[in-house]
């Protein structure tokens, strides 16, 4: 609920902006960069806030700040007398770098971080189950938001301040339902004693905190960055998919509530396919598979420059929707698996800080060459083969032993 509006829609607020202001693509991916930027910097202080505080109280910080984001976005008009000066869209930035902000706190790390804690044994699956409600929410709420924004009586800016008011009605669920940690309860990781061991790989297994690195530690193995510049290719593709689909389908001749929903899908087959990803997460060597399944995911994305119809369309979202839906809970699973739960919100963090200057470049590049080139071909295809190149990375990605000291 707090990711599919900012992430999920990107395309429907660029749409819109661009209509009534007249800015280009390039202009508005900005905003979106600008946010993935924001997010690298402050990833790494969220991951430190969740290990101090609890991801819960995280959570509700980014609740109320997703919350002023929304309101900024529906304040948003030009600043200078010139479309071009690339200023000029200034308050859409701040909106998004605000609105990236709250998403940072609320959203992936933090439900990541407590999901770590509650699972071990079955973590990829937890995982997968946990990461269905980015895929479902989009499913959800975009082509939901794509009918009010394109409404007459509604519109964009009166979207944008429903979702200032519906933001902060989460903070009561989160606090209420989640729980940090087992150990709040009484409990340990999946109801287990802690000499039980975590995975049913024989060449994978170990003992519940006997795997537990340091950032220090973890930032000194290979293995760290494989992970940080695979997942950050695969993720490079996921935002400039979730800022520059909607458009790139409109402009290809399918209409923007048609091209809404075919995104929705696509995330709702992500969905269904982060639980086979979590099946299989836990059942095959980690690395292997979600090389597998970010190959297909850059397969999709190139699939995308050949829509020109719905049926085209389903095909591209049946496609991408299988390779990320699979690749994502098995990414974050990996972490979990290879540097344990003690210091898991700083690695996160960390990691995500390096990934989310890597997706700050895609949508840029697509935008600049569609205001080029007048298509997204050569932007779409350019960006598969990176993303087809950085998942062939993960086959490095092997389990790090931790060495003891003293």
């Amino acid at each position: 609920m707090i990711s599919a509006p900012a992430f999920g829609a990107t395309g429907l607020w660029i749409d819109s902006l661009e209509t009534e202001f007249g800015w280009s693509r390039t202009q508005l991916s900005i905003a979106f960069s600008l946010g993935q930027l924001e997010g690298s910097v402050a990833a790494p202080f969220v991951g430190y806030l969740i290990d101090k505080i609890g991801g819960k109280k995280v959570a509700c910080i980014g609740a109320i700040a997703s919350s002023v984001g929304f309101l900024c976005l529906s304040q948003t008009v030009p600043i200078t007398e010139s479309r071009e000066n690339w200023l000029d869209p200034a308050i859409f930035y701040i909106s998004y770098v605000t609105i990236m902000f709250g998403v940072t706190l609320g959203g992936w790390i933090p439900m990541t971080v407590i999901i770590n804690n509650w699972f071990a044994k079955h973590r990829s699956l937890a995982m997968s189950i946990g990461s269905v409600g980015f895929s479902i929410g989009t499913f959800a709420i975009v082509p939901f938001l794509a009918i009010l924004i394109e409404s007459e009586s509604v519109g964009w800016k009166t979207t944008a301040l429903g979702l200032t008011l519906f933001f902060p009605l989460l903070i009561f669920p989160i606090t209420r339902i989640i729980k940090n940690t087992p150990e709040e309860i009484g409990e340990v990781p999946d109801g287990i004693e802690a000499t039980s061991t975590v995975n049913s790989i024989p060449d994978q297994s170990v003992e519940i905190g006997s795997n537990d690195f340091s950032l220090k530690a973890a930032l000194q193995e290979k293995v760290f960055w494989y992970i940080a510049i695979g997942h950050g290719a695969s993720a490079m593709l996921t935002s400039t998919m979730m800022v520059h689909l909607i458009l790139a389908f409109k402009h290809q001749g399918i209409s923007l509530q048609t091209a809404a929903f075919i995104w929705g899908l696509a995330m709702g087959v992500g969905g269904v396919s982060q639980i086979l990803g979590g099946f299989l997460g836990d059942r095959t060597k980690k690395h292997v598979a979600v090389c597998i399944f970010g190959c297909i995911q850059a397969i999709g994305v190139s699939l995308a420059v050949l829509v020109t119809n719905t049926g085209t369309a389903l095909i591209f979202a049946i496609v991408y929707g299988i390779g990320f839906g699979a690749r994502a809970p098995i990414t974050t699973s990996m972490r979990g698996d290879y540097f344990g739960r003690k210091a898991f919100g700083k690695i996160m963090g960390v990691s995500a800080m390096s990934m989310m200057l890597m997706t700050m470049f895609g949508p840029i590049f697509a935008g600049r060459l569609f205001d080029l080139q007048g298509n997204y071909q050569n932007g779409f295809l350019i960006l598969a083969c990176c993303g087809f190149i950085g998942s062939l990375i993960f086959l490095l990605a092997k389990r790090p032993v931790l060495q003891k000291t003293g």
